[in-house]
């Protein structure tokens, strides 16, 4: 099953971190995102869109535009702070914000979560037991392998399973992983699906039978104002690589992609799960 996904942050992050005019920015990315629900209309999909407490209240249009169209919608976090800043309390803080201030805008309950960056990690681990007591049942943030902002390379599949902590359990989507040169690297969005060809990516998708996307409106944006900054993970150069590379033929490759195959929202993949039988991995 291909699971479609979108991170909707954009519109907030370009006016927070000053990534250009707004007059410029806007008309851009909210194309983008007309373009993205006219084709998912044409071709019947529904997607899941996991969005910022913060998109909910400097954007509200754009996430009713959403909501209106039928899409599932779950909840990014409040304000994309990576959760290794974060103590147990900031977290918590930062989680009921986000599911909350959805949650009034669109009037139902957020069941779905997807942690900024993938940063959930060994370290942080107890993001679970707080996603539970706000009512998420579903997540999608685990990345299996090594990363500069997160990682969980030591969780033990990257299929969906059931994860357990503390006593709580919640269904867990992880990003699924490819082996290039002995190492494990994802393949189905951000900077690694503007990094492969598509001829590569149309063959990975093809040889697993559970893929998971995720895409941002920076993903397609080839106007957007470039700008040597580094994290205090990454140096200058290489952010520069991972955030702007390949961004001429993403949105191309994008539509490739959802022409070559079918795509369901994670709600709906979720409906069709048997989850008797998934695996159940003790953190």
């Amino acid at each position: 099953m291909n699971i479609l996904t979108f991170d909707i942050e954009d519109w907030w992050a370009y006016e927070y971190y000053k990534l250009g005019n707004k007059v410029d920015w806007l008309p851009r990315l909210n194309d983008y995102l007309e373009r993205i629900l006219d084709i998912l209309e044409v071709h019947g999909y529904k997607a899941t869109f996991f969005i910022l407490g913060e998109m909910a209240r400097c954007a509200p249009d754009v996430v009713r535009k959403i909501d209106r169209a039928g899409h599932h919608i779950g909840s990014h976090s409040n304000s994309h702070t990576f959760l290794y800043k974060f103590d147990y309390a900031g977290a918590e803080e930062d989680t009921r914000v986000g599911i909350d201030s959805i949650e009034q805008l669109i009037g139902r309950k957020i069941t779905a979560y997807r942690a900024p960056a993938f940063s959930i990690s060994d370290e942080n681990k107890y993001i679970f037991e707080i996603l539970h007591k706000y009512g998420i049942e579903i997540d999608s943030s685990v990345f299996p392998a090594n990363r500069s902002f997160g990682g969980f390379n030591n969780f033990q599949t990257d299929r969906p399973a059931i994860v357990e902590y503390n006593g709580i359990r919640i269904k867990e989507y992880p990003i699924p992983m490819v082996t290039l040169c002995g190492k494990s690297v994802a393949y189905s969005g951000g900077g690694y699906f503007r990094l492969f060809p598509y001829g590569m990516i149309r063959s990975f998708v093809r040889e697993h039978d559970y893929v998971m996307t995720y895409f941002h409106m920076k993903d397609f944006d080839n106007k957007q104002e470039r700008r040597y900054k580094g994290w205090e993970r990454e140096p200058a150069a290489i952010r520069y690589f991972k955030t702007y590379y390949g961004l001429k033929g993403s949105f191309g490759k994008f539509q490739k992609l959802v022409k070559d195959f079918e795509f369901i929202s994670l709600q709906e993949a979720d409906n069709l799960f048997d989850w008797q039988k998934q695996r159940i991995i003790n953190i």
